[in-house]
């Protein structure tokens, strides 16, 4: 029998297979050296061998054309067409870890290899390209051949803008030309989204008209490919000085972005398969620019998530919420790229970066207040706030930009970012404005809107308007808006927390005033009785004696003034939780209790015990003090027991611990963990009613919980719920 080696699909190295399938044939090269190939290479060239040998002249001995100008060491694929003893072959060409790969294929008799499908394959390759739309525009002027293709880019207010262009020599250039939204009116831009593909082959040429037995007015031809365009479309085309335009439209996620546009001086038709390729390339294109925006606005929506969520801490790390607002006023300008900023709540009213003056401030207020039932989700925003019909500002140029958020309804309190005017220049192609021609037609008065005739560059200087609010600031703004409502409302849980707290706290501070004032006299009255002894007292080993009686009362008041301390270390210290190990320290603190309380017959049986997940510190100090009640309380049976048990659960560990003393009275049972409070029956015994309640706010602070089962006169069990130690982590 051989070792067998099982190896699953996921761990195959099937990149490293070393092997071609049989249509295809490699050649691998490095520093223009031939440095492998496939052995089929041998069965298609005639050479017996080839390692060694420069491509280039590798190539031209079998007379081979390569392009080389198209190809370069870096290029991430090229396609190229070839001819061999003839046959048709494909090279793809591909560069990986310093190496370039010649892949060769033979092209089957009916196949056909040509420019467009290689236009197809470079817009595939290079979608996460930034410059997708200069490469689309390289491809379908390669398969079109127009004077001018151009990347037409609609705007949030229906104009457009030229923000790519490939135009041939020799020709004006529309490139950041803008236009106005009445060249592709609403009803052409519906058009363009059902149909996106539209070619005027000859603007001149002549229309056929539809004949039939319905009117020709009831045709839809939404779809039509051959549809005539508009007579003012035609004049349009005709005053530019084209005579064949071709569009395809790119819609991104659903919606009309923009047009691949294009201009030819001459009439020019493309058949089908040309403007089914161009919308093909346009609309991988249109997805790869789509996908890089989705991923681009994840990353800064993820980015602005993590700026609110450090702001929301931030706004609760101050105890006064209006001096928080005052401390993060900027980060909250800032989260929506504003110049200014203005807050009003609880009647006060913060400001920071620029800002109009304060009767202005008013104004905006008021008209907020006036206005908020309109609002979108309680927000409001513009870029021309300051053209608002009867708001007559001092200083209009510092809130030209405005997104105003109301802080809930029925409330006058709102957030204000602000935007400075910003007077930019715009480079219209013609002046945006289209004469009228008027003629009577069987008695009525036809008025006709004729395109402009002239398209050189008109220039408008625009005041009045800040630059637009993008979406992402407009929803940072709503989650700002958010983050402080929900930070107020912490703040306000936290206040009611406190309160109770503090009610909590004042009946601890009742009991332990009464409780320090009775434990701790006791104490003084007997070393004051004993010092006064000690005064009449001529037998030296007699003052000796009352001066131990004096010590050991010292003793007792220091314990008790050390264990207050103790517990308020407790409430106040952030602790770290980690896995301890508690066996050695289990069977350490049963043996030292022993000799604690002088009780060197307590059977102490110890069963399982499993790590836990706390302090260490912490982890002592319950164990210690619960195992030494164990064995104190049960000092005085006549067979003294503990008996310790460690058990693992799904979510916790706990440990029992079980004693045979004296038991708790049910009656007692309320003040089991108060602080000084101790049972009835245990008064014989030595003790200030600290310890108990100092293990119950430790294993609080844990998060644990400490409880306990008995029977009056028959022993106690307590028992102690820990985390299960799976992580570390930090609580406080």
């Amino acid at each position: 029998m051989y070792p067998k080696e099982y190896i699953n699909c996921d761990q195959e190295a099937i990149h490293i297979c070393g092997e071609v399938q049989e249509y295809g044939f490699l050649i691998g090269v490095q520093d223009s050296k031939i440095t492998f190939y496939s052995q089929n290479i041998l069965d298609l060239f005639p050479v017996n061998n080839i390692l060694g040998e420069d491509i280039h002249a590798f190539f031209d001995q079998l007379g081979i054309d390569i392009n080389w100008e198209n190809y370069s060491d870096n290029q991430e694929l090229a396609i190229q067409h070839i001819s061999y003893n003839n046959q048709e072959y494909t090279v793809s060409i591909h560069t990986q870890n310093g190496f370039t790969f010649f892949e060769i294929e033979i092209v089957f008799p009916g196949h056909k290899i040509n420019k467009e499908y290689f236009a197809v394959q470079s817009i595939l390759r290079n979608m996460d390209s930034k410059d997708i739309w200069k490469l689309l525009l390289k491809e379908i002027q390669a398969i079109i051949d127009f004077d001018r293709v151009m990347i037409y880019q609609f705007l949030y207010d229906g104009s457009g803008q030229v923000i790519e262009e490939l135009v041939k020599p020799n020709l004006e250039s529309y490139l950041d030309l803008h236009y106005p939204e009445s060249d592709i009116p609403a009803q052409a831009r519906a058009m363009y989204l059902k149909n996106p593909v539209r070619i005027t082959s000859h603007v001149s040429g002549t229309t056929s008209p539809i004949v039939g037995i319905i009117p020709k007015e009831n045709i839809d031809l939404t779809y039509s490919v051959t549809r005539a365009s508009s007579p003012v479309h035609r004049q349009y085309l005709k005053n530019a000085h084209v005579e064949s335009s071709f569009s395809t439209s790119i819609i991104v996620n659903g919606e009309l972005w923009g047009l691949v546009a294009c201009q030819n001086a001459a009439p020019k038709h493309l058949d089908l398969q040309s403007r089914l390729l161009a919308e093909t390339l346009t609309r991988a294109s249109a997805n790869a620019y789509a996908s890089q925006k989705s991923l681009k606005t994840l990353k800064e929506y993820q980015k602005i998530n993590l700026n609110n969520i450090s702001l929301r801490q931030n706004l609760l790390s101050e105890e006064d919420f209006g001096k928080s607002l005052k401390k993060n006023i900027r980060d909250i300008m800032d989260s929506c790229a504003a110049d200014g900023m203005i807050i009003r709540i609880n009647n006060e009213i913060l400001t920071c970066g620029k800002f109009p003056n304060d009767n202005d401030i008013e104004k905006i207020i008021d008209w907020s207040k006036q206005h908020n039932s309109d609002f979108e989700e309680n927000t409001f925003a513009s870029n021309s706030f300051c053209q608002t019909k009867d708001l007559d500002l001092d200083t209009p140029d510092k809130s030209c930009g405005i997104i105003i958020s109301i802080l809930g309804n029925n409330t006058s309190d709102m957030l204000i970012w602000l935007r400075k005017e910003q007077g930019h220049k715009i480079k219209w192609a013609g002046k945006p404005e289209k004469s009228a021609i008027s003629e009577i037609r069987n008695g009525v008065e036809i008025i006709k809107f004729s395109p402009r005739k002239s398209f050189e560059v008109w220039k408008e200087y625009v005041k009045g308007t800040s630059l637009p609010w993008k979406i992402k600031e407009i929803e940072s703004a709503k989650w700002i808006t958010s983050v402080i409502l929900k930070a107020s409302h912490t703040k306000s849980s936290q206040i009611l927390d406190l309160n109770n707290q503090l009610k909590e706290l004042n009946q601890e501070l009742d009991s332990f005033s009464h409780s320090i004032s009775h434990d701790l006299n006791t104490p003084l009255t007997v070393i004051k009785l004993n010092a006064q002894l000690a005064k009449r007292l001529p037998d030296p080993e007699k003052v000796q004696t009352t001066l131990d009686n004096i010590i050991a009362q010292v003793d007792t008041m220091s314990d008790m003034i050390r264990n207050v301390l103790e517990l308020s270390r407790i409430k106040k210290s952030e602790i770290e939780l980690k896995k301890i190990e508690v066996d050695s320290l289990i069977e350490k603190l049963a043996e030292d209790s022993k000799i604690s309380f002088n009780c060197p017959k307590t059977e102490i049986i110890i069963e399982n015990t499993p790590e836990v997940l706390g302090d260490k510190t912490m982890v002592y100090q319950v164990f210690i003090n619960v195992i030494g009640n164990a064995v104190k309380y049960s000092s005085k049976s006549k067979k003294p027991l503990v008996k310790i048990v460690g058990k693992v659960y799904d979510d916790a560990v706990t440990y029992s611990i079980t004693d045979n003393g004296i038991g708790i009275d049910q009656k007692e049972s309320k003040k089991m963990f108060k602080i000084f409070s101790r049972m009835n029956n245990a008064k014989e015994f030595k003790g200030n009613g600290v310890g108990l309640s100092i293990v119950h706010h430790l294993m609080e602070k844990m998060g644990g919980k400490i409880s306990y089962e008995n029977e009056s006169g028959k022993g106690t069990t307590f028992i102690l719920k820990f985390q299960k130690p799976n992580y570390d982590f930090s609580i406080s």
